[in-house]
C-alpha cells in the first residue's frame, strides 16, 4: 500500500515535470523583431505567428512582454498589446501566418542606445512575443532583431 502511493506520486510529478518541460513546444512564433524610429522616437513591435498548433476557430491575440527596467523606463510599461483578436483557420483549412505589429512612443528617447543594446543582447530577454488566449500563455519567444530607421 504505501509503495503504491510513492509510485503515484512520482507519477504524477514526473506528469508535471515532463509537461512543464515542453511547454514552448507549439513553436507558433515564426519570426518577430523590434524597429525604432530615431526621429519620430518611436518604438514598433513586430512578429510574424501561425496558427498550425492550434484547434480550428480557436481565437488568440499576440503582445510583447518588456523584461528590464531599461526598456520599461523608456516606454511606460512592461506590456504591449497588439490591437487585434486573431482567429484560427476555419476547419478543413491549412494553417495560415498573420503579421502583427505595434508600434508605441518612446517616453524617454535618451535611452534609445541603451534599449538597443539590452535587446540585441541574447543573455538577456527584454522582448518577448507571446501568444495568448483565454487558457493563458500558448507560445512565446525572445526576439533580438533591431532595425533603426
Amino acid at each position: 500500500m504505501k509503495g503504491s502511493k510513492v509510485v503515484l506520486i512520482a507519477g504524477i510529478l514526473m506528469a508535471i515535470l515532463l509537461s512543464a518541460c515542453n511547454r514552448n513546444a507549439a513553436e507558433m512564433v515564426v519570426s518577430g523583431g523590434v524597429t525604432i524610429n530615431e526621429k519620430a522616437n518611436t518604438i514598433t513591435f513586430r512578429g510574424v505567428v501561425t496558427d498550425k498548433a492550434l484547434e480550428p476557430n480557436t481565437p488568440f491575440q499576440t503582445r510583447f512582454f518588456l523584461q528590464g527596467t531599461t526598456i520599461k523606463n523608456a516606454l511606460g510599461t512592461d506590456l504591449i498589446y497588439t490591437d487585434e483578436e486573431l482567429k484560427s483557420r476555419k476547419q478543413g483549412e491549412s494553417s495560415q501566418e498573420f503579421e502583427v505589429k505595434k508600434t508605441v512612443d518612446i517616453k524617454k528617447p535618451e535611452e534609445i542606445d541603451k534599449l538597443i543594446s539590452e535587446i540585441k543582447n541574447k543573455d538577456k530577454e527584454a522582448v518577448t512575443i507571446e501568444l495568448v488566449n483565454d487558457n493563458g500563455r500558448i507560445d512565446d519567444q525572445v526576439l533580438h532583431n533591431v532595425t533603426k530607421e
